[in-house]
């Protein structure tokens, strides 16, 4: 099924919207006509101004100010015509009223009809929004408009309310298309996010348009290339590593015509050597398999791992907030937290960790009193085979991959950890993982951690 294109659909989506807010304000027109304006004759002005306030007939409202008004120009020669005739029923000079005329009535005289049948009779009237301004005997002046022709009561204001209506009516189908436009980019934006907790997950066609679709399609193809180059990379590592055997056991079979003194030096290198290969091997291989991911309770988790850290009678602590879990694979999650154990022990002679919430995360930090790290060694700590301790005494330094393989298993989860010295000594490293959101996935995989997903 060959899908709309995202240009299509906004453009169509776009007229759409305009042919049905055009239609609906001019059905609106139609059935909801504004009244005409009002037209008030001359004598009815006078008669309401003479009898001051309350007016006579309440057709009338007024605003004393002191500022006088401004004749417009635009009225014309009938603006001044009809205050003539104003000033002369009052009695006031000329100068003493101005007529605003409406923009209905601008430069014309109307007459209406103020009579019957018996006895008909025509006089001059003022229509619509008009102003009229009289000087008070103190020089101030009075104001006169109509009433009823405030806030939507004018022909422009009436479009405008019409207009608004229109608009009000649009919403609901507008929303509705924009948030059915809008779900494919969100579908993308979860399949990415899924990408950068799992790099190895599958992940399934979103539906839409043709350029969302596309999109889709190109991030699943650089994920599947990404973890193709990873792939080969540590593959190509891991079969230096294993081929290194061959020669480091020969080696170790010819050392033995040598004397004493030379043979322990060089056995003692041709050790170390194996355990590096070795620790490689485990590297690799803990970096490139794909384990099925359950949900994790990081607190039985981090219990566990406690635990095993106090088997030697060291000092080892947790504090954990409960029911954090995570989505991921528990053999992994429990090697890397082991590894900060165990640094934190071996450098630090006690370990302290705690397990908290922070939004959408779960932060565990573990704490040591050691001598913790200097800042320009502590990015360097994570790269492979570095070691911050230079006697290169393995019962004391490790082999340099522990770290390393903790940052990997924390960034293919979609994490990442960090190290930090704590004040006035000791280090502490951090730990972020994102947590499982979907209650539905953790109820369906609830079965494989009960029995047994932590691989204690």
């Amino acid at each position: 099924m060959n899908r709309p294109n995202l240009f299509g659909t906004i453009f169509t989506l776009v007229l759409v919207t305009l042919l049905v807010s055009q239609l609906i304000a001019a059905a609106l027109l139609v059935v909801v006509r504004p009244p005409p304006p009002a037209a008030i004759g001359l004598t009815a002005i006078v008669n309401e101004i003479r009898a001051g306030d309350p007016a006579a007939t309440g057709r009338l409202k007024h605003q004393d100010s002191s500022k006088p008004p401004e004749f417009d120009a635009s009225d014309g020669e009938s603006a001044r015509r009809i205050a003539g005739r104003i000033a002369g029923a009052l009695g006031v000079g000329r100068d003493a009223v101005v007529v605003d005329l409406a923009r209905i009535q601008r430069g014309r005289l109307i007459l209406i009809d103020t009579g019957n049948e018996a006895e008909p009779r025509t006089e001059v009237a003022l229509v619509g929004e008009f102003r009229l301004s009289v000087r008070q005997p103190d020089g101030s002046w009075r104001h006169y408009s109509p009433q009823g022709e405030g806030v939507f009561e004018t022909v422009e204001q009436r479009y405008l309310l019409l207009f608004l209506l229109g608009a009000l009516l649009m919403l609901p189908p507008a929303w509705w298309l924009a948030r059915r436009l809008a779900r494919p980019f969100a579908q993308l934006a979860d399949q990415a996010e899924q990408l950068g907790r799992d790099p190895s997950a599958d992940t399934a066609p979103i539906s839409g348009p043709q350029e969302a679709q596309r999109a889709s399609r190109a991030v699943a193809r650089m994920a599947q290339r990404l973890n193709l180059l990873v792939a080969d990379r540590t593959q190509m590592v891991g079969a230096l590593a294993h081929d290194l055997r061959t020669p480091l056991t020969r080696l170790a079979f010819r050392i033995d015509e040598l004397p004493p003194a030379q043979r322990r030096g060089m056995a003692a290198d041709i050790a170390e050597m194996e355990a590096m290969v070795s620790a490689t091997l485990d590297y690799v291989v803990g970096t490139t398999a794909r384990p099925r991911r359950t949900p994790v309770d990081l607190g039985m988790l981090l219990e566990s791992a406690c635990v095993d850290a106090r088997i030697g009678g060291q000092e080892a602590t947790l504090l954990a907030e409960p029911g954090l879990i995570v989505v991921g694979d528990s053999i992994a999650l429990k090697r890397l937290f082991s590894n900060l154990f165990q640094n934190a022990l071996r450098y630090g002679k006690s370990a302290h960790a705690v397990l908290r919430r922070d939004g959408m995360l779960a932060v565990v930090e573990i704490e040591d009193d050691g001598p913790g790290i200097p800042e320009s060694e502590q990015a360097l700590v994570f790269e492979p085979f570095y070691r911050g301790e230079k006697s290169r005494n393995r019962r004391t330094g490790g082999i340099g991959l522990g770290l390393a393989f903790a940052r990997s298993v924390a960034r293919a989860h979609g994490g990442e950890i960090s190290i930090a010295n704590r004040s006035p000594r000791g280090l502490r490293a951090t730990v972020r993982l994102p947590l499982a959101r979907d209650p539905a996935d953790l109820a369906s995989a609830a079965a494989p951690l009960e029995q047994g997903a932590l691989h204690r």
